[in-house]
């Protein structure tokens, strides 16, 4: 089913990474660019939780916070503080100060999502790790084997992720030295998420020429789905 989910982030490539995971296994993201926006759209939408950057322009995390926990509508929404920073004491003083808990800012599906998961009741949960594939994707997509090329930080893990999730064999390349390291394996489809301009890239596809190549991944995941789907019908 999935939850309501409110993230508060200022940093565009950010929130793009967090609504892209997030919506991938299952929730609903509602976004708000700063803190006073946070608050607004908290106090409209009544999401299930509440993730909250710390350092945000207009009213930082720590004030989203005492304006949700001093509105009865609000109080009770689960609210994690989610920051880059180190904490040496695992959060306790965010809790002390009325947060839910901390959550790692990170785009690595297998951390973010169970650590999100964990302040959910079971009915909201992701679907990350668990679901099999719906039978329409069983049929194919166990068969498939894809080479994802992700020579760009910024899209780290994004499409992989939603991929393995629906039972496709990945590989991911981010070199050529990723690359050479799969010797002669043979792959169904290659996905080319991050720039394609990469001389790195270029170079893949013509190493694997004969194989269809998704070359700008979609940023909604159905979407996704149904371009590895399409490429691998008509290669």
């Amino acid at each position: 089913m999935g939850a309501r989910v409110l993230v508060v982030e200022d940093n565009q490539a950010n929130m793009d990474l967090m609504n892209y995971l997030l919506t991938a296994f299952g929730h609903q993201v509602l976004c708000a660019y700063d803190g006073e926006a946070g608050v607004a759209m908290a106090r409209s939408e009544r999401p299930d939780i509440v993730l909250c950057d710390l350092q945000l322009p207009r009213l930082d995390g720590h004030g989203v916070l005492a304006a949700l926990r001093a509105d009865p509508a609000t109080k009770d929404i689960p609210v994690l503080a989610a920051s880059a920073a180190s904490v040496s004491d695992g959060g306790a003083a965010l809790r002390r100060e009325g947060f839910t808990g901390l959550l790692p800012k990170s785009i690595e599906p297998d951390v973010l999502l169970p650590s999100l998961d964990a302040f959910l009741p079971p009915a909201l949960r992701s679907s990350f790790g668990g679901e099999a594939p719906a039978a329409a994707e069983a049929t194919t997509a166990p068969k498939a084997r894809v080479l994802v090329l992700d020579p760009s930080p910024m899209g780290e893990g994004m499409a992989a992720a939603v991929l393995l999730h629906h039972g496709f064999q990945v590989e991911v390349a981010a070199d050529t030295g990723a690359v050479s390291a799969l010797g002669k394996q043979v792959f169904d489809l290659i996905v080319v998420d991050g720039p394609a301009s990469s001389s790195f890239v270029g170079a893949t596809l013509v190493k694997f020429a004969a194989t269809p190549v998704v070359r700008k991944v979609p940023q909604d995941p159905a979407e996704l789905l149904q371009a590895v789907r399409t490429a691998l019908q008509n290669g």
